[in-house]
């Protein structure tokens, strides 16, 4: 832990540095004086606390910081742009652009808007449908599968917003629901963990509840919770929720789900290829692979899945958190619908998502899939 503080250092030092010149530039606006040292104290008091924020991963501060950051070079860009292209009229005009732009306002005001917005859409949890073709030769009316992630409950659902999703899942008349990982986190208590998934378990559907775990489920080196593994696991299998844990579980004669064991943090967790699940497999059967990460795309569709779920990744939870995402291939898909050969692969952005209560990059959701014979 103190590496990382280490390692933060650096960063805090420049956020405060840029901090107590963006106050300075609001103190000349407003015509307050910044020789005076009472002024000094308290700019530099604010800048130190600004940049201090982001010291813990878990602070709020990080993304005020990442929202105030990006409006404040955004405007600094406009700034500069206005000076280069208009030179002289710059200098002579622009007053209300130049009070605007030294006031400090606008990326303050845009922050709690752009935190607010986020706020409101993580709390506000939709449905999303797809329906999904395949060639292979399941019934005739086809499966309908309910698609949970990414709950990480606590952070922002309650007991009674946890009731009302699961009542909503239990009137969509499923044939199966799939919880797929992270449904709780560290900072879940051993009650919330309890109660969770006792309501997961009450949901209504044809074939059951199938969970597998993610990355943030089981206490593990980086992070402690308040229960342990096989108080997770009895939680878990006594509201009579499957657990697939490199499992298989053949649904009539003509479904197969196949669930996978997260591999952790840094990977630490040991698990069968999805070559090794599927040899065991009819593959004349609708495979479904559930796996808490969306990874290894090419290696599912060589074995055989017809349909990859996962989460994880929040949908990016933090734009432009996505966006790098997808640039740097963090995962094999950020969020949505991706065709690989004759295998689909979906990714939802999850009922919520880890420690932040805001969601600016995807939508809260629970997912529909129809899966029908084409």
């Amino acid at each position: 832990m103190w590496k990382m503080y280490i390692l933060l250092t650096p960063i805090i030092f420049l956020i405060a540095l840029f901090m107590y010149h963006y106050l300075k530039r609001m103190c000349i606006t407003f015509g307050i004086s910044t020789e005076k040292n009472k002024t000094k104290i308290v700019l530099y008091a604010l800048s130190i606390c600004f940049g201090a924020s982001c010291y813990s991963i878990k602070s709020l501060g990080i993304p005020v910081v990442l929202y105030f950051f990006i409006f404040a070079l955004l405007f600094m860009l406009i700034n500069f742009l206005l000076k280069l292209f208009f030179k002289k009229r710059f200098l002579d005009g622009f007053k209300i652009w130049k009070k605007a732009y030294g006031s400090g306002i606008l990326p303050i005001l845009l922050t709690v808007i752009v935190l607010i917005i986020g706020y409101i859409n993580m709390h506000n949890i939709v449905c999303t449908s797809y329906t999904i073709y395949t060639d292979k030769s399941i019934r005739g009316s086809g499966y309908k599968v309910a698609l949970l992630a990414d709950v990480h409950y606590g952070v922002s659902l309650d007991d009674n917003a946890l009731i009302e999703l699961c009542d909503d899942l239990s009137k969509q008349n499923t044939d199966m629901v799939i919880l797929c990982g992270d449904i709780v986190d560290d900072s879940t208590t051993k009650e919330q963990m309890n109660f969770a998934f006792e309501a997961f378990g009450k949901i209504k559907s044809n074939y059951g509840v199938f969970y597998v775990y993610g990355n943030h489920d089981r206490p593990h080196s980086l992070m402690r919770g308040e229960f342990s593994e096989s108080e997770l696991i009895n939680a878990i299998q006594s509201n009579n929720i499957k657990i697939l844990k490199d499992e298989i579980y053949n649904i009539n004669d003509d479904f197969t789900i196949i669930g996978r064991n997260d591999d952790g943090f840094s990977k630490e967790a040991s698990r069968a290829s999805i070559k090794q699940l599927t040899e065991k497999v009819d593959t004349d059967n609708f495979i479904l692979t559930l796996d808490h990460k969306p990874c290894e795309y090419v290696e599912n569709a060589e074995a055989g899945t017809d349909l990859l779920l996962s989460g994880h990744t929040h949908g990016g939870q933090l734009w432009p958190v996505n966006i790098i995402d997808a640039i740097f291939k963090i995962n094999d898909a950020n969020y949505g619908l991706t065709k690989i050969g004759t295998m689909q692969a979906l990714v939802t952005s999850g009922v919520a998502g880890w420690n932040y209560p805001i969601k600016t990059s995807a939508p809260a959701e629970y997912v529909i899939i129809n899966i029908q014979k084409r």
